[in-house]
């Protein structure tokens, strides 16, 4: 056997076997390609996998900064979420992301965030530091530093705020010459009976109370109340009887015709005498959380403090002072020796333009300057009594009556600011109608005329009647305003008094403005 074998090799010529070998190369080569293949696709799944979960973790964190740049519009938070953290990714893997939220006053000193609350100044920045982490452990940052600019400003007010109750009506009007500023008029406690011509270019809030409407009263912005809302006519012009939304935590009757521009949205139910127009839609027995909330805020407390009038004249006695500047004009007008207003032991608590008393104008002062008249049980300027101001000038009275063409004008031509002040006698954080003090009431006649800008401040009773104009803001106990009456919202506000915000329960943020986002090593 073995001979024939080697009989056979020794016959074989040399090419034999080397398809053989040929085949064993072609598998060995396909065996080292496909060894290629399989790590490439490893090394690429692997790649692949690295790069979605960074990725995922990326986003996740980035989208845990925009949720913050959204609460920052409203509320100031701390962390989010308050505890813990939140999913922000659930495939093929769990990636739960939280973030920090540092904030800055406008000279880059860090303020102090607790329980959602701001402390130790007013933030101006912010810096958002949100992390994301997956479920093997690794972990991706993102920080994005934001300016805070305020969407409310503190202490501008309302146009009016009347902490009882307000009657408007016989052609009143509020309105602004300002760009993009809203009226509002805040009625804190008490029901509103609007009727009769009455036209609010802006907002009307009222928070514990109810609103009746009638005789074309139109409101151009949004209605909020707190009780039952009634319109119990159509506007005479055929215009929209609230121009923006009506919202109630209560329920709504309306008259056949009755024009809402935006949204109809109650608590309760909406019950109408025929058919009516809606510019939005109409929602009722929705939950109170459903629509904007606002609460009573209560007449600020303003009391006799000189201290707080900065730049002001304020020492000395404000009483003789008053009498002094009286009298000083009264001489300069040429008034009679014998007119209550050159009587040198007189309280000149009543003066009159008129040529039996002071026979012209009072000049104001040539710097800003507070005067007290408290002295007087009622503050009294009439027939034709013109005040020409050449600086701010402030009146603290226990009560004041204005009649017969009574007008505060400039003397200069300048822009200047006067204030009425029936300042509380007990300061115990409550404005209160007591102790003598009583109402700001305004007869017939233009009360200030433009440039000048007045504030009018009772506890008791603000009253206006006959084509009374002014300029400025109204804040009282109860407030009355009919009788051709004008009303141009411009916000002066007073010293040392931070007056309430109009805007709704956790609507005080701020525009979030980014100045860079990006991504940087895990803390």
């Amino acid at each position: 056997m073995s001979a024939a074998i080697r009989r056979r090799l020794g016959d074989a010529r040399d090419d034999r076997g080397s398809v053989l070998v040929a085949a064993v190369a072609v598998a060995l080569v396909g065996a080292m390609l496909a060894v290629l293949v399989v790590a490439t696709v490893i090394s690429a799944a692997r790649s692949s996998g690295k790069d979605r979960a960074r990725s995922t973790e990326v986003h996740s964190a980035e989208g845990v900064v925009d949720t913050v740049y959204e609460l920052l519009e409203t509320t100031t938070p701390c962390r989010w979420p308050a505890t813990g953290s939140a999913v922000t990714g659930t495939s093929p893997s769990v990636v739960r992301g939280s973030a920090d939220v540092a904030y800055f006053d406008k000279d880059g000193h860090a303020l102090t965030c607790a329980g959602g609350a701001v402390t130790g100044g007013v933030p101006a920045t912010a810096v958002v530091t949100a992390t994301a982490t997956a479920g093997d452990g690794s972990t991706r940052t993102m920080q994005s530093k934001v300016a805070l600019t305020p969407t409310v400003v503190n202490g501008r007010g309302a146009a009016i705020f009347a902490a009882n109750s307000i009657l408007t009506t016989n052609s009143f009007t509020v309105t602004t010459a300002l760009p993009d500023t809203q009226v509002d008029v805040w009625v804190d406690s008490g029901d509103v009976d609007c009727n009769s011509n009455v036209t609010v270019n802006g907002n009307m809030i009222v928070a514990n109370g109810g609103v009746r409407m009638a005789n074309a009263c139109r409101i151009t912005g949004n209605l909020w109340s707190k009780k039952n809302v009634e319109i119990s006519q159509a506007h005479s012009g055929g215009l929209q009887s609230v121009g923006g939304s009506l919202f109630a935590t209560a329920d709504a009757r309306m008259n056949s015709g009755v024009k809402i521009g935006g949204d109809i949205v109650l608590t309760g139910s909406l019950t109408q005498w025929g058919p009516i127009q809606v510019g939005g839609a109409i929602r009722t027995g929705v939950a109170g959380s459903q629509i904007p909330q606002y609460v009573s805020k209560r007449l600020p407390e303003v009391t006799y403090r000189p201290d707080d009038w900065t730049g002001f004249v304020i020492s000395g006695d404000r009483q003789a002072a008053y009498r002094s500047w009286v009298r000083s004009n009264a001489a300069a007008n040429g008034a009679q020796s014998w007119a209550a207003s050159m009587n040198a032991s007189g309280t000149q608590c009543s003066v009159a333009g008129a040529s039996y008393d002071l026979n012209g104008p009072l000049v104001g002062p040539t710097v800003p300057t507070l005067f007290d008249t408290r002295n007087c049980s009622q503050t009294r300027f009439e027939n034709g009594l013109n005040i020409k101001l050449r600086s701010d000038l402030v009146l603290f009275v226990n009560s004041f009556y204005s009649t017969g063409n009574f007008r505060v004008t400039s003397a200069d031509g300048n822009q200047h600011n006067f204030w009425i002040i029936v300042a509380d006698k007990n300061p115990n954080g409550v404005a209160e109608c007591s102790g003598g003090i009583g109402d700001i009431k305004g007869d017939s006649g233009s009360l200030a005329v433009s440039p000048i800008t007045v504030f009018m401040y009772t506890p008791c009773t603000i009253d206006t009647n006959n084509d009374t104009q002014l300029s400025g803001q109204l804040y009282g106990g109860t407030v009355n305003l009919r009788n051709p009456v004008t009303i141009n919202y411009v916000p002066i506000g007073i010293p040392g008094v931070e007056l309430p915000s109009t805007e709704p329960e956790g609507d005080a943020g701020y525009r979030v403005d980014v100045v860079y986002k990006r991504e940087i090593g895990t803390p």
